[in-house]
This record gives structure tokens, C-alpha cells and sequence, in this order.
């Protein structure tokens, strides 16, 4: 384990277990962060520093089915409220600031929607709108590889779970140089750049955490992506800001403009010459700045 980051089981009330990954003192406050989809628990220097800057402790909860978390077939984004207040509560923290990258970007927002009196301030990065966004072209601007992914999610769990084992057994001992080469399509020379960097090596090294127990929690991902949330957008009172990037093929910056019309009093950030995981590496510490910002009483 790198030194400063800590493992722990943290028990759910309805007998699950969660995994979670925790870093740094809170003398700043707490960071919550949402992996994207799919996301393992793994110690993320680029997090470290920005905490170690500003005084804060992240917080990581793996989502179920992934790595050690117990399986919680048909959630839904919603749900993730639930079980984040539990791991906050076995903390012992009070407040906090969330943000979520990609498929966490969702639950993220569905935890300033739902622990409004604890989320101080959310930040969706390259986060996708929901499947039935009204006047979105969900599919417009999106790689083939994420269409031909979503659309089978669609299709329900018995056509996206076989094509998503088929895909973790094709990556074998996966590198960043397969990840590029099979989402190709999906990612702009910017993005293609960062996967050969130390960026590259943990977002490999979380993409292999998530899927080393399986594929479940990839699935209950995918299928959740594609249902509805379970909680009202236009209801949220947290302050949110959604950051995007204009190059991204993965998740099209229109969904974040999408977003920033749904949630009152929104915040949008569309960044020039960003892909989907270039946006993320590169804005880190002006998205956690911001949030403090925002999440200070």
C-alpha cells in the first residue's frame, strides 16, 4: 500500500460490505470522490498532492459489485446516497465536498440531490446525462466503442454482461496501450497522450481493480446508466459545477451542458482542447479549489 492511504470494510446495514480507500488528515474538510465506470479503489497520487495542498482528506467508496464491495443488483443512481452516508457515518465525518468523474458523475450529483444538509458543494466531471435527457441526442459525438457498450446496457443485463466478460477476457494482463488500442475510436490524441503518462498508469491500474472480482460491478453500473436515476435534478439545492471537455469522444460535452440547464443555479466549465481523461488530469486542482470554494458555510 502507498504510505498514507488506507483500506477498510466498512458494514451496511442490509448485510453488504463496502470497500473504502482513504487518504490525508481533514483539517480542510473531506473530499468524496466517485470512480468513473468502470472504477477500482487504487491510491491516486495526483489526488494525494491536491489533498496534501489544500488540507483535505479524499474518501473513496467502491461501488457494489466492485472489488470488495458486495453486488446490489438493479440499483440505481439514487441508491449510492444510502451507502455513502453509512461509510461517512463509520468515518466520522460530518460535511463534505463530492465530485465524481464519468459514470460517477451521476452519483455524485445523486448524493448533492439526496444529503443535501452534508454535500456542501458537487463537482460531475465528463458526466453523462440521463438516457432519457429531453432534447439530447444521448448517442451524438460518442466513440463506437461507448455506443456499441450503452446500447447493449439497453438491451438489459442478459446482452451487456456476456459482451462485457468477453471484453475483460480479450484485455488479459490489460496495458495502457491495449486500453488505447480498443477505445481507440473513443479517444482523441490528447486522451491517447495522457494513457503513456502516470495518469495512464493508475487509471489502468484502478481498470484492472474494478474487474478483478468480476464483472458485476461494472454491469450494475452500466445498467444503472441507462435507467432512470431515482432522484430529481431540478430539485438539487448544493451548489454544482459540471466540467467537460470539447474534444471528449467518450461523453459528449453536450451532456454537461445538458446538465447545467437541468440542476438550478449550475455552474458549466467546457475546456478547449480536453478529452474525457485529459480534462480530469489536467483541471484537478482548479475542480477541488472550486469546490472548497463553493462548500465553505
Amino acid at each position: 500500500m502507498t504510505e498514507g492511504w488506507e483500506y477498510d470494510l466498512v458494514p451496511l446495514p442490509d448485510g453488504r460490505v463496502t470497500e473504502v480507500l482513504t487518504y490525508g488528515t481533514a483539517t480542510e474538510g473531506t473530499l468524496l470522490c466517485h470512480a468513473g465506470t468502470p472504477g477500482g479503489l487504487v491510491p491516486r497520487q495526483s489526488f494525494a498532492r491536491v489533498c496534501d495542498q489544500l488540507g483535505l482528506r479524499h474518501v473513496m467508496a467502491g461501488r457494489p459489485g466492485y472489488g470488495r464491495s458486495s453486488p446490489r443488483p438493479g440499483r440505481v443512481m439514487a441508491d449510492i446516497a444510502e451507502d455513502t452516508a453509512v461509510v461517512l457515518n463509520h468515518l466520522g465525518v460530518d460535511t463534505f465536498v463530492s465530485m465524481g468523474g464519468s459514470g460517477g458523475g451521476p452519483h455524485a450529483l445523486a448524493c448533492a440531490a439526496l444529503l443535501p444538509d452534508r454535500c456542501r458543494a458537487t463537482a460531475a466531471v465528463v458526466s453523462p446525462a440521463p438516457i432519457d435527457a429531453d432534447g439530447l441526442d444521448h448517442y451524438a459525438g460518442m466513440g463506437p466503442e461507448n455506443v456499441e457498450e450503452w446500447k447493449l446496457a439497453e438491451q438489459g443485463r442478459e446482452a451487456i454482461e456476456p459482451w462485457l466478460r468477453r471484453t475483460v477476457a480479450d484485455w488479459g494482463d490489460l496495458t495502457a496501450a491495449d486500453f488505447v488500442d480498443s477505445y481507440r475510436g473513443a479517444l482523441p490524441p490528447v486522451d491517447q497522450e495522457l494513457c503513456t503518462t502516470e495518469f495512464g498508469d493508475t487509471f489502468i491500474a484502478s481498470t484492472r481493480k474494478s474487474t478483478s472480482t468480476g464483472v458485476e460491478g461494472w454491469v450494475e453500473d452500466d445498467l444503472a446508466l441507462v435507467a432512470p436515476w431515482g432522484f430529481d435534478l431540478g430539485a438539487i439545492t448544493t451548489p454544482v459545477t459540471l466540467w467537460t471537455g470539447k474534444l471528449d469522444r467518450m461523453v459528449s460535452h453536450e451532456h454537461s451542458v445538458w446538465l447545467a440547464r437541468a440542476v438550478p443555479g449550475a455552474d458549466l466549465h467546457v475546456i478547449a482542447g480536453h478529452g474525457h481523461l485529459s480534462l480530469q488530469q489536467a483541471y484537478l486542482p482548479d475542480i477541488v479549489t472550486d469546490l472548497l470554494g463553493k462548500g465553505r458555510p
